[in-house]
């Protein structure tokens, strides 16, 4: 049976990419026969070139051309239909910020237009339509999943009026939906008028150790067990302190570059440069001594290792409360690690000490190994449900 995974597989981001294999490959694992759907948003990509190395761009595009299994090539999102009914017996929808939409109404969106300050990733979403991510087509006998789905901080109750109304049919159309955060299961049952009611699943990347195994001229030729590998926007005089303190519990520092952030290299001792290939980094992070710093994808790819993490959010407190929208507060919160998780002005203002206390503290690891080992086993339970699917489809 061949499934179709329609997902941001050609972001010139890290994450992105490892969740596109993982999905490929967990698919596989499951019997399934994958294709990703190599749906291009010239836009989007166009978007990167401002934000990625043309280096790094490169490295992307060859991790693609060498592990995933890609369709022809489509730009027209009524083409991504058309693949779909007459090439597929089903699609999954997913993983990463594929419910993502912006909020034109959002007070944020409005302030922004009146001083003219165009928001930078303001084409990775649209406002007037929704994206081919939500299969908002009629497509009868083709079963429709999303895996691990994200909305990515939409504020939904912003949208346009007549974009709820095509989610929300769209929404109704799907045979399940998981999503990877709580933010992302109140904005489909707010769309969807309470109609769906979508069940958890850990992203992808927990599964990928499970169902890939990482060639050997992908891991780091250096040795990082005793190395604690940082990336953030970290204040000068914390970063020092933090490098000072690391040192003398006999640790080495190392920035792991990240397109957007690649601050401090002169005050650790080693860098982790782009390029760099998606798995080369995830491999650092499972092979390092801990990680402490920014994305989604790298506290995902510690917990999947059982690599010690403490991480980072910009996200600003919402009323003296931590802001629900983020994926890294939510993902923390599941696996009962809340005190591993910092937003910047509150890592900023803790002792490195501290924080080094809690990156190695048992009982916050002893937690997030448990939630860890489970991961991938509803990961693969969410993918069984294709089965029963498409068998109803076939009947």
């Amino acid at each position: 049976m061949k499934i179709g995974i329609l997902t941001y597989h050609n972001s010139r981001n890290f994450g992105a990419n490892l969740q596109t294999l993982a999905s490929q490959e967990l698919l596989r694992r499951a019997g399934f026969d994958p294709v990703v759907i190599n749906y291009v948003d010239r836009a989007k990509l166009d978007a990167f070139r401002s934000l990625v190395p043309p280096e790094q761009i490169a490295m992307h595009e060859a991790f693609a051309a060498r592990y995933y299994t890609l369709s022809p090539k489509i730009s027209d999102p009524q083409e991504v239909a058309a693949y779909c009914r007459d090439t597929l017996d089903g699609v999954i929808s997913g993983s990463d910020a594929v419910f993502r939409l912006r909020a034109p109404l959002a007070p944020k969106e409005v302030a922004r237009r009146l001083i003219g300050r165009k928001n930078a990733y303001a084409d990775f979403s649209w406002d007037d339509r929704l994206p081919p991510y939500f299969l908002p087509f009629e497509a009868p006998g083709l079963v429709k999943g999303a895996l691990a789905a994200s909305a990515r901080g939409t504020a939904f109750y912003f949208l346009r009026p007549s974009v709820m109304r095509q989610a929300g049919r769209a929404l109704r159309g799907f045979d399940f939906v998981t999503v990877r955060d709580e933010w992302t299961a109140m904005l489909v049952r707010w769309l969807s008028a309470g109609c769906v009611t979508p069940i958890y699943s850990p992203d992808p990347v927990f599964g990928l150790n499970r169902a890939f195994n990482i060639p050997a001229d992908e891991v780091p030729q250096r040795d990082l067990s005793r190395t604690i590998l940082l990336t953030g926007h970290f204040d000068r005089g914390w970063l020092t302190r933090m490098v000072a303190a690391i040192h003398a519990r006999g640790y080495r520092a190392a920035m792991l570059a990240n397109p957007a952030e690649q601050h401090g290299a002169d005050a650790v001792d080693d860098v982790l440069s782009l390029p760099m290939s998606p798995l080369t980094w995830y491999s650092a992070l499972a092979n390092c001594a801990g990680f402490i710093g920014m994305r989604f994808h790298a506290f995902v790819s510690c917990l999947a290792n059982d690599t010690p993490v403490v991480t980072m959010d910009v996200a600003r407190p919402r009323l003296r409360k931590v802001d629900p929208r983020n994926p890294n507060y939510d993902l923390a919160r599941r696996a009962g690690i809340e005190a591993a998780y910092f937003t910047r002005s509150a890592l900023m203002a803790t002792p490195p000490d501290t924080v080094l206390d809690r990156l190695f503290d048992p009982s916050i690891r002893a937690k997030a190994r448990a939630f860890s080992r489970t991961a991938p086993d509803l990961l693969e339970g969410h993918l069984a449900r294709l089965r029963p699917s498409l068998a109803r489809a076939a009947a």
